[in-house]
This record gives structure tokens, sequence and C-alpha cells, in this order.
């Protein structure tokens, strides 16, 4: 897309780019991305199953917040996330994934306990560009693109193009179901490490086969690569 604000990935994926949503062609991608069996059982947060008229309000609200990411960049010195949050090919404009990072909802504690609610009041209220801002990544690829590396040069480009310079990062995470091998690799190789496990923790809902799962929660920080 013309004039479109990106960040490209290095060699060997430098024919893949991060971009801003694109609401009115990203759509159909994001249906059959988020109803695929090798992604919606790893996630909680989508509907499930996930129909067009939920891409296109998620599409919506996530161009907008791109849209005030990018405008803050212009302006101030450091952003409050990152705006490149699909992954797609620079030449045919095919969306593959999405990465997101946020701050944190600290998965680590229990949902609605009065301990994680002060972590994400407490997290929310630091200024931005602040070193004790906590971030978490959350991302998915398309299964023809696992296995080559692709999210692990995404991730990396994240940290060391965007989250660093522009958002001050020094502090994020990752969480993952245990099964979920693949998604834990990709941030060991971007210098994560394991915080803690925590053995049938995640509540399944009904539609994604119920239950628990136990998950990893990773954690990278600056001084790691400094």
């Amino acid at each position: 897309m013309l004039n479109e604000p990106n960040l490209p990935l290095p060699h060997p994926h430098n024919n893949i780019i991060l971009t801003p949503p694109r609401p009115n062609s990203d759509e159909t991608a994001l249906v059959t991305l988020l109803n695929s069996p090798k992604i919606y059982p790893h996630i909680t947060t989508p509907p499930y199953p996930y129909h067009h008229d939920h891409a296109v309000y998620f599409l919506a609200n996530a161009y907008a917040e791109s849209a005030r990411l990018l405008a803050s960049a212009h302006t101030d010195q450091f952003v409050n996330g990152c705006p490149f949050t699909c992954i797609r090919f620079a030449n045919s404009g095919q969306m593959i994934g999405v990465v997101t990072i946020s701050r944190d909802n600290f998965p680590e504690l229990r949902v609605g306990s009065e301990e994680r609610g002060h972590a994400i009041g407490m997290n929310e209220g630091r200024e931005v560009g602040g070193e004790g801002v906590i971030w978490m990544f959350g991302d998915y690829l398309s299964p023809s693109h696992h296995g080559k590396g692709i999210m692990t040069a995404v991730v990396r480009t994240i940290i060391h193009d965007w989250a660093i310079p522009r958002m001050n990062a020094h502090i994020i995470k990752a969480s993952m179901h245990t099964d979920n091998t693949g998604s834990r690799r990709v941030f060991e190789k971007n210098q994560f490490r394991k915080q803690c496990t925590l053995e049938d923790w995640a509540v399944v809902p009904e539609n994604r086969g119920g239950g628990r799962k136990s998950i990893h929660v990773m954690e990278w920080r600056r001084e790691y690569i400094e």
C-alpha cells in the first residue's frame, strides 16, 4: 500500500513486513486464521467460531489504535504500544498473522483476584516510556508458515526496531500453554527466560474444549541483551 508505514523483517524474511491493519482487505484472512484448529485452541480472547462481523469490528478498532499510536510517534518521544500489528507479504499484501504488544494483564495471577486487579491497575498507571511498565506479547501465524523462523524474526524486529527505541521497553512477558512448544521456542530464541510454569491454571472455554491447561510465563529484560 502506497506510503503505508511498516517495519520490514530482516533477511531471509525481507519479503515480509509488519503494518497497521487494513480494515477493507484483512477480514477474510483474519476469519480464516482464527478458525484454524492449529490456532484457536491456543488463544482465549477472540470469539470462536470467529465470524466476519467479529473481524470487521476488531480491525476497525485495531486500525484506530494504530493510527493513534502513529500520530503519537510523530510528536512524542515514547508511545504506549506498537502500531504494526499485521504480518504480511510485502508484494501481495496477504496477511499471514498478527502480533501485539500491550500492557501486561498478569496471567500468572488468578482471574478476578484482588492481587491481579491491583497489579493491572499499577501497571496501567505507569507513565508512557517508564522503565517499570511491564509489556506482554500476543501473536499467531498462519499454520502454513509455521516452522520457518518467521515469528522469531517478527518478535525480534518488534523488540529492537520499536519496543526499545519507541516504547522504552525494559520488561516484556509472554505466556503460552505448555503444549505449545513452537511458541515457547520463538521466545527462547529472543532471550526470554521462563519465569514460572503453572499447572492446570488457564481455564479453557467450553467452545475450545473446556477444562484447564498448564501455562508457561516467560520474561525478557533489556539487561539480558545489554
